[in-house]
């Protein structure tokens, strides 16, 4: 039986969400064209960018945990890709945002399985695959399942290869957020625990919207509660798709040398390793990310 997460009133979810997205995108530049496609798990919404160009790849972006695939959009990072690739940003089922909220059984290849449902209705034959935290693991359950229709996989900061880390100084954070969240709270955990203090500020517009999204999530969508699974070796040792590992060296949710050590060990098809030495746990607004991010996807099969 599938769990389900929900909006306490969803018409008022709507129009929260309806707001920011609006509001996220005119700060970016980059406006996006929404698509609902129908999933065994629901529906499920994928904000689509075309380039103006006749031949071109399409890479399809996953976000992490508790956020919509529109926190790509947080910086010009993913503009420098726009111009180029045909970009599909998907919210995953269960989470908060534009998505429905019947959330494939993380214990199984069910993410897999959605992701495959996605892939296909949007008329993908082969497509790159970018995925943060939740949506790395999600990445890893669709080469399982559709290893056909996946060219190559990006996983930044991936859920999947260790347990969550949470210090208890971190912890305290996250708790302050989640019992009482507020702007203050939720900026605290943000930049204690998730982005790292090396690397330049945010925008405070950006920051802002962030904050708000967090802030709305926690105390209007009721999270089935689960935690991320950490994959079996002979899970990860199953993928035979070209992957390339993008750590943040201030990631103090999933702290980059034992995600170093459990790729390197049981995923056969590692190509490359990237440790960026100023990237945390977040990929907001990070320049030198979406370099990297560049130079990878300028690589050949």
């Amino acid at each position: 039986m599938s769990m389900v997460s929900r909006y306490k009133d969803p018409t008022q979810a709507a129009h929260f969400n309806d707001q920011w997205a609006q509001a996220l995108q005119q700060l970016n530049g980059l406006q996006l064209h929404p698509h609902t496609l129908t999933t065994d798990w629901g529906q499920t919404r994928v904000w689509i960018h075309t380039p103006q160009r006749r031949i071109y790849e399409t890479i399809v972006l996953l976000p992490g945990f508790n956020a919509s695939s529109l926190v790509w959009l947080v910086g010009q990072g993913i503009n420098s890709l726009s111009k180029n690739y045909r970009l599909c940003l998907v919210d995953i089922n269960g989470q908060p945002g534009f998505s429905e909220g019947m959330i494939p059984k993380p214990g199984t290849d069910e993410y897999g399985h959605w992701t495959r449902q996605v892939l296909k209705q949007l008329g993908i034959s082969r497509a790159t695959l970018i995925g943060h935290a939740l949506g790395a693991l999600i990445c890893l359950k669709a080469c399982r399942v559709s290893p056909e229709l996946v060219k190559k996989v990006i996983l930044v900061n991936p859920a999947g290869l260790q347990p969550l880390s949470l210090s208890i100084a971190l912890l305290r954070y996250y708790l302050l957020a989640l019992r009482g969240p507020s702007h203050a709270s939720l900026q605290a955990f943000l930049r204690e625990a998730v982005f790292s203090p090396l690397a330049p500020p945010l925008n405070p517009a950006q920051e802002k919207l962030l904050i708000d999204f967090q802030c709305y999530s926690l105390s209007s969508f009721e999270l089935t509660p689960w935690w991320h699974q950490t994959l079996a070796k002979e899970e990860l040792a199953s993928v035979q798709t070209p992957l390339y590992l993008v750590l943040g060296a201030q990631d103090k949710l999933y702290p980059y040398q034992a995600s170093l050590s459990r790729a390197t060990q049981h995923l056969p098809s590692l190509v490359s390793v990237t440790v960026l030495p100023k990237l945390g746990h977040s990929l907001q607004g990070n320049t030198i990310l979406f370099s990297a991010l560049r130079s990878i996807l300028a690589q050949g099969d």
